[in-house]
């Protein structure tokens, strides 16, 4: 399930940013944590996907303009469906009964009611004088109390206390401050106890709950610390780095209580040093690596000479290129040690004359010898790897530096992490992915023309291509895999059936891996969940397409649906009651040089002969034939999904006669998504041919 956090109007870079590396830090692998629009907050069907929607600090009054029409909706999602609400500062403050924000000063006064009011009362502040707009001046560590009676130092920058809260049957105080606030915290007319001023509140709604925070835990010290204000240092930072453990134990009981699944290990979830990356081939084309590396430092806008190692720049990052997996690995990894992985400079290592393929122990997570070995021999696609143990984003270092891509031979780049601390994902969406996720990026070139028929390549079926690819190479790892449960989502997301709804029915997978009529079209959002998603960035460079095609597949990794290798666990107990050799494990070197091989097949006849040869493939792994939508631009008419348009690849529908669903009116709509969506088929943008 998703944890949203909104980012637009209203919130702040750096709340964004500290309330996202915290709750990743806080429930992965048990949710999904990423980042949601206003927009995207209206027309997505978040609703149904969602565990949690976050609100982070910054100024309520925006949020209330970007977002008022989805107020409704989002007590609904408490209410009614058990949902959580979160909010830090300005997000407890929109999620209160009333604001009374610095009343009396003309400069910042806010005050009315709100819509929310998962608090009933009155969130009123700053509970501490000196609060200044996008500013540090008015930041203080501040002494919260728990219910056990301890205490510990957290941020606070503006934010409110809870008036009253004790007087409320469904709210129960987590935290209070320790000092006297700068506003009364009571109304002397009502009071009939008082326990201190209340700070952290969990509220209770129907079936949900509000966890709202006037001060900010979620703000990591470490990431405060990268600031030059003396006084701020001193005085809030390294009060703050005093109570770290306390910071987490106290995160970690609210949002347990909220009633998340929490990460058991909470301190020890940073992410972890950034690794070099090293360069390798298959031995035969060990001429691809030396042709790589000589153009890379050539073309490079500036260069010195380091002595061990040259610095090169490229558009974003400027990266240390050394020589020698044996004699530079450790120097190499020195640089990278303790520092910020988006702001470090990276480093390269080349095999040198003697070597090949870098030292077992520098690779302990991922053989590359076997990746080599089932890479096919005649394959351009993949056979220049780019690997590192731990990496920002294999799709964001090659997005962002392209002299990288200009100089390594065509279509033969694929860069590889285990970990990776900055994965991105559709819509700018940016999250940690652990060991377990098969998480690569490939580079492809496509010509403009196809050089056997002259027919204009139409680049945007490269997303097909990619997820049709990998579905092959899961079916075709072994005798016995074709059965796993993997189905497409248009346009380019890898699914699986959900565990739960395959033991629910009692559904039977032996000998029916390419059924196509396991679940019925009716079931097809709770039957399946997904495990991969192609993110796809095409550029076009040189008189040709350069299509990057990133990936990250939940192999042994469950968090937050399932994966490839608890599937065959679950067909391994069909196997066993059956009589047959259980399968192994999908090993992640085996199945990327698999990818490998069938992308770099489709990719020959796409240029070839074009999509039609191939879109039965596609069709056949689908979710979608004969899919009902409604097209909301046109009236909210019902069409049927029949199939792909071969120029453009958009979705062919035809519109259905009112009540029925099997007869046609003669009307056909092309149909595309609107943006980034969870849902791709809630936002269809539809436009009639026929």
């Amino acid at each position: 399930m998703n944890v949203l956090v909104y980012n637009g109007p209203g919130t702040t870079l750096g709340s964004v940013k500290h309330a996202v590396e915290t709750l990743r830090d806080l429930l992965e692998p048990y949710y999904a944590v990423s980042t949601i629009n206003s927009k995207s907050l209206q027309i997505e069907p978040w609703d149904t996907k969602t565990s949690a929607l976050v609100f982070p600090g910054g100024a309520d009054l925006p949020y209330i303009r970007e977002c008022q029409s989805i107020f409704p909706r989002l007590k609904k999602f408490v209410r009614d469906r058990g949902g959580i609400f979160v909010g830090f500062c300005a997000g407890a403050y929109l999620g209160s009964g009333r604001v009374e924000f610095a009343e009396g000063n003309p400069a910042l006064e806010i005050t009315g009611n709100r819509d929310l009011q998962f608090f009933p009362g009155i969130a009123r502040g700053p509970a501490f004088d000196g609060f200044q707009y996008d500013s540090e001046k008015g930041a203080k560590a501040a002494n919260i109390c728990l219910q056990d009676g301890s205490e510990f130092y957290t941020y606070f920058n503006g934010g409110c206390v809870f008036v009253d809260a004790d007087e409320y049957d469904n709210v129960e105080v987590l935290a209070r401050f320790v000092d006297e606030p700068c506003v009364s915290y009571y109304d002397e007319s009502i009071r009939t106890k008082d326990s201190g001023p209340a700070a952290v509140l969990l509220c209770s709604i129907g079936k949900g709950k509000a966890l709202l925070m006037g001060p900010h835990p979620e703000f990591i010290p470490r990431l405060l610390s990268k600031t030059e204000d003396l006084r701020f240092l001193k005085d809030v930072v390294g009060v703050l780095l005093q109570y770290e453990d306390q910071r987490l134990r106290f995160l970690r009981d609210a949002f347990t209580r909220a009633g998340f699944n929490c990460n058991n290990d909470f301190n020890r979830v940073r992410a972890p040093n950034l690794t070099p990356l090293l360069v390798s081939s298959a031995p035969e084309k060990r001429n691809m690596v030396n042709e790589f590396k000589k153009s890379l430092i050539a073309d490079a806008f500036n260069k010195n000479d380091c002595g061990k190692s040259t610095e090169i720049e490229c558009e974003q990052n400027i990266f240390q290129v050394y020589s020698g997996f044996q004699n530079c690995y450790e120097t190499a990894a020195d640089i990278l040690r303790n520092k910020d992985p988006d702001e470090v400079v990276k480093t390269i290592i080349f095999p040198d004359e003697n070597e090949i393929l870098p030292p077992v122990k520098t690779v302990p997570n991922y053989d590359i010898a076997k990746y080599f070995k089932y890479l096919n021999p005649d394959n351009t696609v993949g056979s220049l790897l780019l690997y590192g143990e731990v990496v920002t984003s294999t799709s964001t270092l090659l997005e962002q530096n392209k002299r990288i891509l200009l100089s390594a031979p065509s279509s033969s780049l694929l860069h590889v992490g285990t970990i990776q601390v900055s994965g991105r994902g559709r819509g700018g969406n940016t999250w940690i992915n652990p060991k377990g996720v098969s998480a690569l990026t490939v580079a492809v070139d496509l010509p403009l023309r196809s050089p056997l028929t002259q027919r204009n390549i139409s680049v945007v079926f490269v997303q097909y291509l990619a997820v049709l690819a990998y579905c092959n190479a899961i079916s075709s790892y072994g005798p016995g895999y074709e059965d796993l449960p993997v189905r497409i989502k248009w346009p380019n997301d890898l699914y699986a059936m959900s565990p739960d709804y395959y033991h629910k029915y009692d559904i039977k997978l032996l000998g029916r891996g390419s059924d196509k009529f396991l679940v019925p079209l009716s079931e097809i959002d709770p039957a399946y969940v997904k495990i991969a998603g192609i993110l796809v960035n095409t550029h076009f460079m040189a008189d040709r397409y350069v299509a990057l095609l990133g990936c990250g597949l939940n192999l042994s990794h469950d968090g937050p649906t399932t994966s490839l290798n608890s599937w065959i666990k679950l067909l391994n107990k069909e196997r066993e009651a059956a009589r047959l050799n259980r399968l192994e494990p999908i090993e992640v070197e085996k199945l990327q040089a698999f990818y490998m091989n069938n992308l770099q097949s489709l990719l020959k006849r796409f240029v070839d002969y074009g999509a039609g040869p191939i879109l039965p493939e596609y069709y056949n792994l689908w979710l979608h034939s004969n899919q009902v939508v409604t097209l909301n631009n046109h009236n909210d008419i019902r069409a049927k999904i029949v199939g792909i348009t071969e120029d453009y690849g958009l979705l062919i529908a035809k519109e259905l006669v009112p009540g029925s669903n099997s007869e046609f009116t003669g009307s056909i709509y092309h149909l595309q998504p609107d943006g980034n969506s969870l849902d791709v088929f809630k936002g269809l943008i539809s436009k009639k041919v026929s």
